[in-house]
């Protein structure tokens, strides 16, 4: 009880402090799911420190105005200061239209700072998306690991060698017992393996950061409000224990500032990184950890190349 009442304390009283002003002037920022929640506060975080463009992703047109002007009024620059804020369709349920998404980057924008993987759902009932997978699996875990090694090669151009890779995860991974995970065919139980392209570890043309924002007032969890009683339920809970958006928000501007040293580091919503790899010795660096890794990603990797042929060619060209 003890550590869960630290845990909440530093997760809502703790948050992190925001760089300085005009820490991303002129840079272009592209954030997934920023119609709502983290991902429109991140927007705004960004504009605010002079980002001369953000984009965001919206499922919907209508969703995308409503969220442009939201985020258009936080504006606290002058408005000859001001960014540009521009929407693009995606939809991370297909694979089809993730590809489409990366397609039309790669032809219309020419360079980007920092590319936020964001979008994703908390399902609270069983739903198979249409690629055939539990939703969850294929929008949080498929869908963006595709999009991310889509957007790999026009990372590498457009952010002129210095661009940076983020990507929302959960702290829930610290505490799960990978011993009692299926020994194969992971994304069956919850395909087929494939070699494991690795490329050349020496050679950084994209950071790329996992990081965790911790318990965050959003809408994320709204399927859970089922009923009057659960949603009292719910929000008591949230206003208890979670940071609001904002304060959350900055988590996810970090990753924007990493340094080429810090690639592939996981940024941790209340340890130090010391904290953190004595948490995750087992689940992350031990034998079992990175056996358990190479399997994941092995799934991964051949469920999306069996779908989108363009993911082999990119990762064995690899070098991030």
């Amino acid at each position: 009880m003890l550590k869960l009442a630290q845990v909440i304390y530093a997760n809502k009283f703790l948050p992190t402090p925001l760089p300085p002003p005009g820490t991303f002037a002129g840079q272009t920022i592209l954030i997934t799911g920023g119609t709502s929640g983290l991902g429109l506060a991140t927007a705004v975080h960004f504009l605010n420190l002079s980002a001369s463009k953000v984009i965001i992703t919206a499922r919907t047109t209508s969703k995308g105005s409503i969220a442009k002007a939201s985020i258009e009024s936080q504006i606290q620059l002058p408005e000859s200061e001001a960014g540009v804020v521009e929407v693009r369709m995606l939809d991370m349920g297909t694979f089809a239209g993730i590809k489409r998404f990366a397609d039309e980057l790669l032809r219309e924008v020419e360079s980007v700072d920092y590319v936020l993987l964001n979008a994703g759902i908390v399902a609270r009932g069983f739903r198979v998306s249409e690629e055939g997978f539990e939703e969850s699996l294929a929008v949080n875990c498929l869908g963006t690991a595709l999009l991310g090694i889509l957007l790999l090669p026009w990372l590498k151009v457009a952010g002129r060698g210095r661009g940076h890779l983020g990507v929302v995860t959960s702290g829930v991974h610290r505490g799960v017992d990978i011993n009692k995970l299926p020994q194969k065919d992971l994304f069956a139980f919850y395909s087929k393996e494939e070699n494991w392209p690795t490329g050349s570890p020496n050679i950084v043309q994209v950071i790329v950061n996992p990081m965790c924002p911790g318990m965050v007032k959003s809408d994320l969890g709204r399927d859970y409000k089922t009923n009057f009683l659960m949603s009292i339920g719910v929000d008591t809970f949230m206003k208890l224990a979670a940071k609001s958006t904002e304060f959350g928000a900055v988590r996810l501007v970090v990753p924007a500032m990493t340094t080429k040293e810090e690639n592939g580091k996981y940024i941790s919503n209340s340890q130090s990184n010391e904290e953190y790899l004595k948490v995750v010795q087992k689940n992350v660096l031990g034998p079992e950890g990175q056996k358990m890794q190479k399997r994941v990603w092995e799934e991964v990797l051949s469920i999306l190349e069996q779908r989108v042929p363009e993911v082999r060619k990119i990762m064995t060209a690899s070098a991030v």
